[in-house]
């Protein structure tokens, strides 16, 4: 059984600050960060103001099903949009889950040509076949941030709905692991 762990917003912003925090006291000072898509985006857009750094960069990459499903092998959809090389990198996700988004991002950025490469999460889980240099919880927990609660209402109604639930139990079952009641609202008032 899937355990989650919901993150707000608040929560997200602060541990962010905690890792520019963990990173710029270890002395490292990017000349880049690179988010990977879609989770990567806001941490590394926060991280980018914290240090100061207008040179931002994306790589997209998919790795997921549906919840708790993951691809056999992760794949960029997106190449990196800037030249990078000879930089110095800070590679940015919202958690290192299986790690197969992370290794196909470094290894791709290795082929680049870049200086050195350093690696940031909010969360790390034991599994990850690459561990974060930086990183802020770990966990074995299903990550729930803020800027997916819709997509996540999305994934898990169709879940349980194939398992038999009516609406009411699943709109239950999403406030019991911490899902906002006005987001659950709003995502059935629009749908």
């Amino acid at each position: 059984m899937v355990e989650f762990l919901v993150q707000n917003w608040q929560e997200t912003y602060d541990q962010t600050y905690k890792l520019f925090e963990k990173i710029h006291d270890d002395g490292f000072h990017p000349e880049v960060i690179v988010g990977i898509a879609r989770g990567g985006w806001i941490p590394g857009r926060l991280l980018s103001d914290f240090f100061g750094l207008r040179f931002t960069a994306n790589v997209k990459v998919e790795a997921y099903h549906l919840i708790g499903e993951m691809d056999e092998e992760a794949k960029i959809t997106q190449p990196i949009n800037a030249n990078i090389e000879g930089k110095s990198i800070l590679v940015v996700d919202d958690i290192a889950d299986s790690g197969s988004s992370m290794n196909v991002v470094l290894e791709d950025l290795k082929s680049r040509g870049v200086g050195e490469i350093k690696t940031a999460t909010l969360f790390y889980k034991p599994r990850s076949i690459v561990k974060p240099d930086y990183f802020i919880e770990e966990t074995t927990k299903w990550v729930i941030f803020g800027w997916e609660f819709f997509e996540t209402i999305k994934e898990l109604g169709e879940m349980w709905s194939a398992d038999g639930d009516d609406h009411e139990t699943i709109v239950n079952k999403l406030r019991d692991i911490g899902i906002p009641a006005v987001m659950i609202n709003s995502y059935y008032l629009l749908q």
